[in-house]
């Protein structure tokens, strides 16, 4: 009975390295989303250029913890010490919560509300990247619509959906 809960105890403590390091390198993500807006607020295409491999580098090592966590899952559900076998990170999180209340501190638990929490940060910051972007093209292509002579207005429909008018 002891190895089998010392077993879970080191599974459990690998799991929680591995979502600490999720915490780090989305926080790390969500700084540079975020730094990357005001980059494209400045203008600075040359400083946005410098943020992409950065960015790619990060995702990478994301990815390395997603197959190190696939992988924790694959040697949990091959140990038996699991009463239902782990598919995803919610399942992982649960086969752990006895330990994690047992510890007083909930350390996965809020590991993973955290996680949470800092990807649903940047999924909305991206979106604002992407609003901007969207906005900056429309901008550009009037632009260059006004130096070719062609002139658009926008006006909004009864069904308040935008009509562009040429003139």
């Amino acid at each position: 009975m002891t190895n089998r809960l010392d077993e879970k105890k080191f599974y459990y403590h690998n799991v929680v390295t591995v979502w600490e390091s999720f915490c780090r390198l989305h926080r790390d993500l969500y700084e540079l989303t975020c730094a990357e807006y005001l980059t494209l607020l400045e203008s600075d295409i040359d400083k946005l250029e410098t943020m992409i491999p950065v960015k790619e580098e990060i995702i990478a090592k994301i990815n390395e913890l997603e197959r190190e966590r696939a992988n924790l899952i694959d040697q949990l559900n091959n140990t038996g010490i699991v009463a239902t076998p782990v598919k995803k990170a919610g399942d992982l999180v649960a086969a752990f919560s006895d330990l994690d209340k047992a510890n007083g501190i909930p350390a996965l638990q809020n590991l993973n509300s955290l996680l949470i929490d800092i990807v649903t940060k940047i999924q909305e910051q991206n979106r604002k990247n992407q609003l901007f972007l969207n906005k900056a093209m429309i901008s550009l292509r009037d632009v260059k619509q006004g130096f070719s002579g062609k002139k658009t207005y926008s006006t909004y429909g009864a069904d308040g959906m935008t009509r562009q008018l040429a003139k």
